[in-house]
């Protein structure tokens, strides 16, 4: 993973070779694998796994690390934090020991509402959005705003008591933040890479913010302008296994 210290490598390659006899080994950066898979040099790899999110920008084929941001909001997070709001509708669950349960509901029903408002009051006023959820003891239950609040976190980190800006911003302002010749490139390569960027309407909602940003700070609220501006968010189905994909890339060429 990328700030991962030197140290850390270099124990890591000791172990390899002294406990367990590698002939070879190759040490590569988890985002810029994840554009070998994409059969790309350069752009901005949203890595999201089950512990942490990492915003790491790369420019042919040369991880930036003095960009690169970190989210401490991922996969596990955000199923404790659907466990707390089903707690709020009266359905008892364990932190520990229904955990996995929980996982499993939130992968086959939790997405990225792209109206946060207009899914609210959906949630409210209406029952469009109630998907029944079978539990392995075999009881029903209802699960209706909670699909698209837990997965909210990421965009709103605040939800769970956790300081920063959300994933949009970050992204944002890690392209900003690159040298100005290189920005264009990186809008145009945004890749999601990892199991929690699996959520229906992630890629969506993702450029609608990034897009409602830049109208905002850079171009000052001139929407004229914006045609000028090329933002891609790439969704690769296998994204859930795209680091490995490119280790298989680079294996294969080395």
């Amino acid at each position: 993973p990328p700030m991962n210290p030197t140290k850390n490598r270099e124990k890591m390659i000791e172990v390899m070779f002294e406990k367990y006899g590698f002939a070879g080994a190759y040490v590569a950066i988890q985002a810029v694998l994840t554009l070998y898979a994409q059969g790309l040099l350069s752009g901005v790899v949203v890595d999201s796994g089950d512990g942490v999110t990492h915003i790491c920008p790369v420019y042919e084929e040369y991880a930036l690390p003095h960009l690169t941001r970190r989210l401490d909001i991922a996969g596990r997070d955000i199923t404790r934090y659907l466990i707390k709001l089903l707690l709020l509708r009266g359905y008892a669950f364990n932190h520990s020991a229904d955990f996995e349960t929980v996982r499993m509901m939130k992968e086959k029903l939790c997405y990225i509402g792209y109206d946060i408002e207009t899914e609210q009051r959906l949630a409210l006023e209406t029952t469009v959005l109630v998907e029944p959820y079978t539990l392995p003891d075999g009881r029903v239950i209802q699960v209706g705003g909670e699909r698209f609040e837990a997965a909210e976190a990421l965009f709103q980190p605040h939800l769970i008591n956790v300081e920063g800006q959300g994933i949009a911003e970050l992204v944002f302002n890690t392209i900003q933040a690159a040298d100005i010749d290189m920005r264009s490139e990186l809008y145009k390569h945004i890749v999601l890479s990892g199991g929690s960027t699996m959520y229906p309407g992630l890629p969506s909602r993702l450029e609608r913010e990034i897009k409602q940003l830049y109208i905002e700070r850079v171009l000052k609220n001139d929407v004229e302008k914006l045609n000028k501006f090329k933002i891609r968010i790439e969704d690769p189905p296998r994204r859930k296994d795209m680091v490995f994909i490119g280790g298989a890339v680079l294996a294969e060429v080395m």
